[in-house]
């Protein structure tokens, strides 16, 4: 019987080392994980912190491309903030960022211009990557190709005549196509090549400048299907729905945009009237109209504020040809 006893004794020594080694790997392991997630969180928030510093000095460099080195991260991008895995960092309501919704790649392309209506009212910041192709489609039209010679060659750009979209090849880009209502995205069909493509990986928007409208598209099956419609005022607006990565983000956006327009607006307004008041009794009173300041950009129609700004124009052409101090 003792040696059973022993044999049982020996036994039991060799499961106790066996649970104390399972608890012993699985503290260290458990180490190992807590300081693998410690040390993602703090290259995360550099990362997010570098593309505040980046964005603050790409918006003040207009009209002048940067590219810039990232760390192989995915950056998510929405209207109101930056985020990478699960550390965000707010974007601030006077900074207007037009962008993708993921980021990828070791190339940050920062990009920004100036948006005036008449007078300065922001930058708008543009980002993107080498990966995201821009494909204007039909070259003969006019505004096609001011808006293409207008992005620098550091974005990657092409133009497509519509009868050659059917023949195009899968060149591992994204695909952004800019239609400009000749035709449309739901009157074309992809190549079998692109058809292939991740939905995800092909969009377009749609420019119809008779009526300042924007229509977003995204994939479905050999074609396109629409996710919606927006409206723009200007050129910066138009690329800025080129690089929103969707409707929501672009139209949040634009509400940004249009209340910083009623801000400087009113700022105008305010100058306007106290010119009105130094040079009361001259040839210049007629000009220092303020009836084009009295309404709120930041509700008007899209129609009301082209009216508006054309009004402001007129007048402060007036006033530079007779030498009196201008609106803007």
């Amino acid at each position: 019987m003792k040696p059973k006893k022993g044999l049982i004794g020996i036994q039991f020594n060799w499961v106790f080392i066996l649970i104390a080694g399972v608890l012993i790997l699985s503290f260290f392991g458990s180490l190992v994980f807590k300081g693998k997630e410690v040390s993602d969180l703090a290259i995360a928030e550099t990362v997010l912190t570098n593309m505040q510093t980046i964005m603050t000095g790409a918006e003040v460099s207009v009209r002048t491309i940067n590219p810039i080195k990232i760390p192989d991260k995915e950056i998510r991008v929405d209207c109101d903030s930056l985020s990478v895995g699960k550390v965000s960092k707010p974007i601030t309501k006077n900074t207007i960022v037009f962008s993708p919704e993921s980021i990828k790649g070791r190339t940050l392309l920062a990009w920004a211009l100036d948006f005036n209506m008449p007078y300065h009212v922001a930058n708008f910041l543009y980002l993107t990557t080498p990966d995201i192709k821009y494909i204007f489609v039909n070259s003969n039209h006019g505004y096609a190709k001011e808006l293409y010679d207008l992005l620098p060659n550091e974005i990657n750009k092409k133009i497509v005549e519509p009868e050659n979209i059917g023949d195009m090849k899968d060149t591992g880009n994204q695909l952004r196509f800019v239609f400009f209502n000749e035709p449309k995205p739901e009157d074309i069909t992809l190549s079998a090549s692109v058809e292939k493509l991740s939905n995800t990986r092909v969009s377009a928007i749609n420019v119809n400048p008779d009526f300042n409208e924007i229509g977003f598209y995204k994939k479905s099956g050999s074609g396109f299907e629409s996710a919606g419609t927006s409206v723009y005022l200007s050129s910066p607006m138009v690329l800025g729905a080129m690089f929103s990565g969707n409707l929501e983000d672009y139209n949040c956006n634009l509400k940004k945009a249009f209340n910083k327009l009623n801000i400087v607006s009113k700022i105008y307004e305010r100058r306007t009237n106290a010119l009105r008041k130094l040079y009361i009794g001259t040839g210049c009173i007629p000009y220092y109209d303020t009836s084009p300041f009295s309404m709120d950009y930041s509700k008007a129609s899209i129609a009301d504020i082209k009216s508006a700004v054309k009004s402001i124009e007129t007048s402060n052409s007036y006033l530079q040809s007779s030498s009196c101090p201008t609106i803007y």
